[in-house]
């Protein structure tokens, strides 16, 4: 997955998935905490490369995945 907009543009996106989470900078990525309060999942972009991993139990992955997908596919800056 990647997105080549800014990062104002992938918090509004990941607003729209409708699960909380609090974003920190970590150097060379940023990185949206979910905090749904069931899961530990974690999304991570590289604004250099433009890369986007969703992280955490693959378990609880799976519908938050597959809405995120949706949403960079509709969106001009992403890529499924």
């Amino acid at each position: 997955m990647n997105f080549n907009g800014s990062i104002d543009d992938l918090k509004q996106l990941v607003a729209c998935l409708g699960v909380p989470c609090r974003w920190q900078s970590r150097g060379a990525f940023q990185m949206a905490v979910f905090e749904d309060g069931v899961s530990n999942l974690k999304l991570n972009w590289w604004p250099g490369e433009g890369k986007l991993e969703l992280v955490g139990d693959p378990a609880q992955r799976g519908d938050l995945l597959l809405r995120l997908l949706v949403l960079l596919e509709q969106h001009p800056n992403g890529e499924a």
